[in-house]
């Protein structure tokens, strides 16, 4: 059934009532919403009827002509694409909020991430551990450079794993009503922390070693010195395959929802990509500055301007790195075509409404949607209650979203009801009337 057959004309909409789902499904509902109740139930999202394993057939097979997600079309959105249109959105989803995977990642897909994840924190420990031996053997600057941005790389990914630990365990808790996804940006952002003062130590000595023309160099056995050398190569190679796992298993974990394939990247996945990225630079760099200032005497002021040139590309990345995710917990706008797809999403959705205004803006790594539709005043509030929670069902099934909220009106404003709110003038006059009311209701006691 197409969606303009499951759709009531304006002019029917007052005394419209909920189009009851038919088939050969055992259940039965007025709406999607009495559906969503009577099988999910509990505040969690525990299924009270249909079995985890069942959802996706028991929604197919009770729904039959619920709404299709135009961000799944494959094609040019006519008539021949719209029969090939999926619950793709409600199959991904999962009602229980309190799985430890991300929400709509694939058991193949969590399979690769994990092992990145794993791989990056046993090869870090090793990694560190073989810098620190070189370090001993050679004192280098540059290799104590890399030995620092090592050993932040370990603290920072058990960071990064406590907090997309605990984003995903708080996500129904009592103490964090609106989920704890931000605990990763926040995760990010003392990791980018903790570089940039390890980066600006090792600037320290750096430039005091060039200022006394000190060579940290110098008299070390030939033997240790090609050691060091090619272990310092090995990290670059193991690196280098670390950052291209992470890359690949952040591709693998991004969500292509829209038509535009507007993509949702992981930010653990990419902090962890960034710091194998640069742990390549800074582990090149640095074995170029060693063999140098080894087989030349007088180039020993390579190894300090080596150490230079890797810490102050590691604090320009997390420099840049730290601004993303500042952006992302102040409620950055999201982007426009984004926003025009959720627009689009709306107005299709039912006939009866017209979207009045939409807002969607960073909420941590995914977005916060606000949406202010019309629909004609005299609607059952049944009615207009069960439509808008279906939307918000249908816009919060996307992956970039994290929360919906959608605010029923029955008729366009001209001005921002938030803002207005803030007025000075309405703000006394509303101080007023509370003031009345209560008087009221005290002089008739």
């Amino acid at each position: 059934m197409s969606y303009e057959d499951s759709t009531t004309p304006l002019s029917e909409a007052g005394n419209e009532q909920p189009q009851s789902y038919t088939g050969e499904a055992d259940l039965n509902f007025s709406s999607l919403n009495d559906y969503i109740k009577q099988t999910y139930g509990g505040i969690n999202g525990l299924p009270a009827v249909v079995s985890p394993e069942e959802q996706p057939a028991a929604v197919e097979e009770s729904l039959p002509f619920c709404l299709p997600s135009p961000f799944s079309i494959v094609g040019d959105g006519s008539d021949e694409d719209e029969s090939s249109w999926s619950l793709k959105s409600n199959q991904n989803s999962s009602f229980n909020e309190n799985d430890d995977s991300t929400i709509g990642r694939s058991a193949g897909k969590w399979t690769l991430r994990r092992i990145a994840l794993d791989l990056s924190l046993y090869m870090n420990l090793f990694i560190t551990f073989a810098k620190f031996i070189a370090y001993i053997d050679t004192f280098s600057l540059s290799v104590l450079a890399a030995l620092l941005d090592s050993v932040l790389d370990v603290v920072s990914q058990f960071v990064l794993n406590y907090t997309e630990k605990h984003s995903s365990m708080q996500r129904s808790s009592a103490f964090y009503p609106a989920g704890a996804s931000r605990l990763e940006p926040i995760g990010v952002l003392t990791c980018a922390a903790l570089m940039g003062m390890a980066s600006f130590e090792v600037l320290k000595e750096s430039g005091t070693a060039l200022f006394y023309k000190t060579n940290t160099l110098e008299g070390m056995d030939l033997k240790d010195e090609i050691l060091s050398f090619w272990s310092m190569v090995a990290i670059i190679v193991i690196k280098l395959f670390l950052y291209f796992l992470c890359k690949r298993a952040n591709h693998k974990a991004a969500t292509v929802t829209s038509k535009r394939a507007l993509q949702l990247a992981d930010p653990t996945l990419e902090a962890l990509a960034q710091d194998h990225w640069n742990d390549t630079l800074s582990n090149g760099v640095a074995a170029i500055a060693l063999i140098f200032a080894l087989y030349a005497d007088s180039l020993w002021f390579l190894d300090p301007i080596g150490a230079i040139l890797i810490s102050l590309y590691i604090i320009w990345s997390w420099y840049e790195t730290g601004k993303d995710q500042i952006e992302q917990l102040t409620g950055k706008s999201a982007p426009q075509e984004f926003i025009d797809e959720l627009y689009e999403l709306a107005e299709i959705f039912d006939q009866r409404m017209q979207v009045d205004t939409i807002r969607a803006y960073h909420f941590g790594p995914k977005f916060l949607v606000e949406l202010e539709v019309v629909m004609p005043e005299n609607t059952p509030l049944k009615t207009s209650h069960d439509a808008g929670m279906e939307l918000q069902y249908e816009i919060e099934a996307q992956e970039e979203v994290e929360r919906c909220f959608v605010h029923i009106d029955y008729e366009t404003r001209d001005y921002d009801e938030h803002v207005v709110s803030k007025v000075p003038e309405l703000r006394e006059q509303l101080l007023r009337r509370r003031r009345q009311q209560a008087f009221q209701r005290h002089s008739s006691v």
